[in-house]
């Protein structure tokens, strides 16, 4: 069978190609990715699978039903661009001011690539095959939107898979990690609010510089201090804000950061600690604190089961010499929403291009090869669980 879905896949290529460069001229950003939906609802149309839009504000659903009963295997993709001006030249280049700077049109092009052969096998199909389109990946938003929007309840799934597109790992290759793929991602954000005044009478004054100063510095120790040295920890603070001349104490300053950890536990307990010193410090200081969770994401985490499946089958794609398990990186990804609620896998596709930056860089791009292996792993991952 996988000969016949080599052949099939093949004769894709030059398809997805095109809707990958179609895809890259419209970025839209997080929970604005109307045209990119509904081009993804066209293109699925057009092979006789009915889509859903507007799940989760712009998500899209589908569902592809086998010709026999059986199980539900659940495929996703992210389809948000960043707010980067690209400059790769590219003759498909953006020009709206946004760009998929991290591989979703490749995301996008795989899956519906993956729907178009399956759609020739149906017959092979005991099952259905639901074909997830999320939005708002990029601000760790989109998943739970989705599910918010009823999403297992509606299309509940035994068995989950996704991928990303990865310049790190060379063409050809594939990671299949048995455990941590990508880090917890949570953004924070850290009001101090004290009492303006005059900057040379500061005794009359409660001053949440000074205090957010001591904040930011304090709370750096529930890293080096609190997180056991053998695990990955980062609390980063990345904006200040506050204030409107030099010789002005403000009413009130902002502080943001992000936080990352490759366990849970991990970020609870920056997540706590940070909490616990900005409001402990802040009091000190006579400072009024409050700690805001803007946004944030669990650790992306693979089924060990999965995985170890998931590996075989990409092995026989690509070579099980070329199925590797690769260090686990500090981004995020809300993929993990998923892997918690249906045992799944995020895959590493490996998509090096020489002379292109890394991701969320304004020339990024990737290798277009990687789009035929994608879509045969995805293809032959779906009629292998529903044979």
């Amino acid at each position: 069978m996988s000969n016949e879905i080599h052949d099939l896949v093949s004769q894709q290529n030059d398809y997805l190609v095109a809707l990958r460069r179609d895809l890259h001229a419209i970025p839209e950003l997080a929970f604005e990715e109307t045209e990119t939906a509904a081009r993804i609802v066209s293109e699925l149309s057009a092979i006789g699978i009915p889509a859903q839009a507007e799940i989760g504000g712009t998500g899209v659903v589908a569902v592809l039903e086998g010709d026999k009963p059986g199980p539900t295997f659940m495929l996703r993709a992210d389809i948000d661009a960043l707010p980067v001006e690209e400059l790769t030249g590219l003759p498909f280049a953006s020009t709206n001011g946004n760009m998929h700077a991290c591989g979703h049109d490749g995301h996008m092009t795989i899956l519906i690539g993956a729907a178009r052969v399956l759609a020739q096998m149906k017959a092979q199909i005991a099952g259905k095959i639901v074909l997830v389109f999320q939005p708002a990946e990029e601000i760790t938003g989109g998943a739970l939107a989705m599910l918010d929007d009823q999403l297992l309840n509606d299309y509940p799934a035994d068995k989950f898979l996704s991928l990303h597109l990865w310049n790190q790992v060379p063409v050809g290759n594939v990671g299949v990690n048995r455990g941590t793929v990508f880090a917890s991602a949570d953004g924070i954000r850290i009001t101090v609010k004290g009492r303006g005044g005059h900057g040379a009478m500061p005794h009359m004054a409660i001053d949440p510089v000074v205090a957010a100063a001591q904040i930011i510095s304090a709370a750096q120790t529930v890293v080096s201090r609190e997180v056991p040295p053998n695990e990955m920890g980062v609390l980063t603070f990345g904006q200040i804000h506050g204030g409107v001349a030099p010789n002005v104490i403000p009413d009130e300053v902002i502080i943001e950061g992000t936080v990352r950890g490759y366990i849970p536990e991990t970020r609870e307990t920056i997540l706590a600690g940070a909490e616990r010193v900005a409001k402990s410090v802040g009091s000190a200081l006579n400072a009024e604190v409050t700690f805001e969770r803007m946004y944030g994401a669990p650790p992306v985490i693979n089924d060990r089961d999965t995985a170890d499946w998931v590996a075989g089958i990409a092995g026989a794609v690509v070579g099980d010499d070329n199925v590797v398990e690769v260090d686990p990186v500090s981004v995020g990804d809300d993929v993990s929403e998923f892997i918690n609620r249906v045992p799944g896998v995020y895959m590493l596709l490996g998509a090096s291009k020489p002379g292109t930056e890394n991701h969320h860089n304004a020339k990024f791009d990737f290798d277009e090869a990687c789009l035929t292996t994608g879509t045969e792993i995805f293809v032959n991952s779906a009629i292998d669980y529903l044979k």
